[in-house]
């Protein structure tokens, strides 16, 4: 039996309950697994579920507990009891804690359409109080017509034929899709545009062992507000092959839906590696009114995403932020330029710090600019303040993405790969009268 801690409440006044433990009695309209496949099994790191009562027809719920997360469906009339309403960037949503339990009240979602809100209430064994609200949330539901959307299944299972030691080439064709329920649909090899926001950036931290407690540093919106966000270059930047975006560091490399290094590069005409600094590979979130969708995003996608802004860059600089904030007195005397600092960097760009250096000075000659830092523009604060404003959610208007489909993977082993992004232009015609 589970103790009850707060109020049961109406989600229109969860703003007076920020930071205390609520009740909650709801609608699901939707649920949607953030998850990501590693090569030992995969693991659910937490559902989002979107809500609704009488009062409040949209509202989000983070369900972080495993039971809770396989035990809530679509179309459901639940009872939430424990759970804590937090704020985050004025966005309002409930979350799950250790104690917190979900009750179903009203299962399947048919028998809210073949039933009355009287009988539907007598069934449930609950008290006087909540009982009303079920009253209330049921008629609200035949009212409106609100119905349950299901997750889309984004692939029918196919006969898979023997496979072959060559690749057969196949015709690229480009489709214009108008919502990310369409791009779910997809079935063949392909490239698709279409436009739609960013949710979250989501890290699979999978280079190094973390406990549960640091499953939240996976989400890059929530680490970014954090006294921590400053160590994101370490985590989001390792040594790897700048054109298929490959991690090449046994130990530091992300991997993203492969369980080995690769041995040579699918990019490069003479099937060798190009090593640098690189932007690990990592899962884009996007949503419209109609989906949720994840988009793997590699090395080159991420320098379109991130404004042209390289991970060298971005590296080299945070070297020197991270210096200027505690100073070595061996190394003040030769700071002229990050390429000639010795200083220690990770194990992940150990390797890479001096190629990279000799030919970003090569580059610096052919084009005779010079791109010495300027001590007054750190490209690692404007990169942060760049990440910040992707992950603006409900602020930012919707982008327009480019994406290859690779109809033979898994969605979340980068069946959606990212291939470029770009603000569209809405033009708006005015009266002249």
């Amino acid at each position: 039996m589970t103790s009850w801690y707060g109020p049961l409440i109406d989600l229109s006044k969860a703003s007076h309950h920020v930071g205390h433990f609520v009740q909650l009695l709801v609608f699901v309209h939707r649920s949607t697994p953030v998850q990501y496949k590693l090569s030992k099994g995969g693991e659910i790191i937490k559902t989002d579920i979107q809500v609704g009562d009488d009062t409040l027809p949209f509202f989000s719920v983070s369900l972080w507990k495993k039971e809770m997360r396989s035990s809530v469906v679509s179309g459901d009339v639940v009872l939430l009891q424990n759970v804590k309403i937090t704020e985050f960037r004025d966005v309002l949503e409930a979350r799950t804690v250790d104690w917190s339990s979900l009750r179903r009240l009203v299962h399947p979602y048919d028998s809210l359409v073949s039933k009355g809100a009287d009988e539907l209430v007598a069934e449930c064994k609950v008290g006087i109080v909540a009982k009303g609200k079920l009253r209330k949330v049921i008629e609200w539901v035949q009212r409106t017509g609100y119905t349950a959307v299901h997750n889309v299944e984004a692939y029918d299972c196919q006969i898979r034929r023997l496979s072959r030691n060559w690749k057969l080439p196949e015709p690229n064709k480009f489709r214009e899709c108008p919502s990310l329920t369409e791009v779910l649909q997809l079935t063949s090899h392909c490239k698709a545009t279409f436009s739609a926001s960013i949710g979250e950036i989501f890290l699979p931290i999978t280079w190094r062992p973390i406990d549960e407690s640091e499953n939240e540093n996976m989400f890059i919106s929530k680490r970014l507000y954090t006294s921590g966000g400053n160590n994101l270059a370490e985590d989001l930047i390792c040594t790897g092959c700048r054109l298929c975006g490959s991690p090449l560091d046994p130990e530091h490399g992300s991997t993203v839906g492969k369980n080995s290094l690769p041995l040579y590069c699918e990019k490069s005409s003479d099937r060798l590696h190009a090593v640098s600094l690189i932007y690990r590979p990592f899962m884009l979130y996007l949503w419209d009114e109609s989906q949720h969708m994840p988009l793997l995003v590699k090395n080159n996608a991420a320098e379109k995403l991130f404004g042209s802004i390289k991970a060298e860059r971005v590296y080299l600089c945070y070297r020197d932020y991270k210096r200027d904030k505690h100073p070595d007195p061996v190394c003040f005397g030769r700071r002229s330029h990050p390429c000639t600092t010795t200083s220690t960097s990770p194990k992940a760009a150990e390797t890479g710090d001096a190629e990279d250096c000799s030919s970003d000075e090569h580059k610096r000659k052919e084009t005779g600019q010079n791109e010495r830092c300027n001590k007054n523009i750190n490209v690692f604060l404007v990169w942060l303040v760049l990440l910040k404003m992707l992950v603006q959610q409900r602020k930012n208007s919707p982008l327009r993405f480019e994406v290859a489909v690779n109809a033979s993977l898994d969605t979340e082993y980068g069946r959606f790969e990212m291939i470029s992004v770009s603000i569209p232009c809405f033009k708006n015609i005015w009266s002249l009268e």
